[in-house]
């Protein structure tokens, strides 16, 4: 029983209100389409009306019963196309069924003294609510229960429909809603089940993204991504002639933290420090990692004289211990390098080079500075 249960409830986990609006449209348009196509048995049955009733009030009734269910699933339809919730599209389509429930119910009460009852037609609405239309469990189940007791009611009131045939029906009305049930809650399960190895899918490959783009340690962009993306840039710097400065970083002295506190020390001093100038960067920023200590920031757009002022900034927030500490660990200071592309530079590994210069001349005169090139 527990396991019917799972089954039967599995759709009800937290990716439901994801799963849901991912398949919103294409479930409308399904909807659509299932609704579309119960139009033809209403205008086709119209023929059957006159050949049962003739010209005459019932005929009359039953035509303009046919018609509202018409308007209402063309309203519907065109409601459908513009649904923007998961919530508005069971509204809608509740309503619809609604009044599908009530014209199958009043074509099958004027039908009954002319037409035997073996419920061959409400049999094919119930498989249709369960397997055409693509609704969560609670409203799957509605429409078809509603018809289904509505039909066994509308057969008491028929005189002649004998018991044999009642529990005929009966019998055929349950089957039918078990197996729609079983059937209907299989397929909606399997779609679920590959929204969610399509969401593994993407986790997956985003991961790899990170992994082939992200430094894991401090969670800025590693090497490989960073040089990729200042390439991009100096190419647009030498098809525009717009500033681009760069400026080297490097903690001073930083393998003798690691040596007397710890390297776990040391991987702290790293987060606290990239996160540190992280916050005060734009999204035209590049901040990266080289390696070890060494870390780059291109700025583009900006001149070497705005980029020193920012590289200051950075050096005086790190020796006051600005940069927020995830453990009472020692404070630090930083070397900057800076430099600015220049038009006869060929390729940013030049200016890379001579923000390095500039970062080896500021730890030759003493460290805890920033040195321009």
């Amino acid at each position: 029983m527990q396991r019917i249960w799972h089954f039967l409830t599995e759709a009800m986990d937290d990716l439901e209100p994801r799963y849901r609006a991912h398949y919103l449209a294409a479930d409308a348009r399904q909807t659509s389409v299932a609704i579309f196509v119960w139009l033809f048995p209403a205008v086709f049955f119209a023929y059957a009306d006159y050949l049962i009733f003739g010209w005459g009030l019932t005929f009359a009734a039953t035509a303009a019963v046919r018609l509202a269910f018409c308007g209402v699933s063309l309203y519907t339809i065109a409601a459908l196309r513009k649904v923007a919730t998961a919530r508005e599209y069971d509204r809608i389509f509740l309503w619809w069924a609604a009044a599908a429930i009530v014209s199958v119910l009043f074509f099958n009460y004027n039908w009954a003294s002319f037409v035997p009852p073996n419920g061959a037609i409400t049999i094919l609405a119930l498989f249709s609510a369960y397997m055409v239309f693509p609704n969560r469990l609670g409203v799957r189940l509605i429409p078809p229960l509603v018809l289904s007791a509505g039909n066994l009611l509308l057969q008491l009131v028929v005189e002649s429909v004998n018991p044999e045939s009642l529990l005929t029906m009966t019998v055929a009305l349950i089957m039918a809603n078990i197996l729609g049930i079983i059937f209907s809650t299989w397929l909606q399960n399997h779609r679920r089940t590959e929204f969610k190895a399509r969401l593994e899918e993407a986790r997956v490959r985003e991961e790899l993204y990170r992994l082939a783009s992200i430094d894991d340690l401090t969670g800025i962009f590693n090497r490989r991504k960073l040089m990729r993306l200042a390439a991009e840039e100096f190419a647009l710097f030498k098809r525009e002639s717009s500033p681009l400065s760069v400026l080297m970083i490097d903690i001073d002295h930083f393998k003798r933290l690691n040596d007397n506190y710890g390297h776990e020390t040391g991987d702290l001093i790293l987060a606290d420090f990239t996160a540190y100038v992280a916050a005060g960067l734009t999204h035209k920023n590049i901040w990266g990692r080289l390696g070890g200590d060494e870390f780059v920031l291109v700025l583009p757009g900006l001149a070497a004289k705005q980029a020193g002022f920012i590289a200051e900034q950075l050096r005086r927030g790190c020796e006051e211990k600005a940069p927020p500490r995830q453990t009472a660990g020692p404070g630090f200071t930083i070397s900057i390098g800076v430099t600015e592309a220049r038009a006869k530079d060929t390729s940013f590994d030049g200016v890379l080079t001579r923000a390095d210069k500039a970062l080896y001349r500021a730890k030759r005169n003493g460290r805890n500075r920033t040195e321009t090139l």
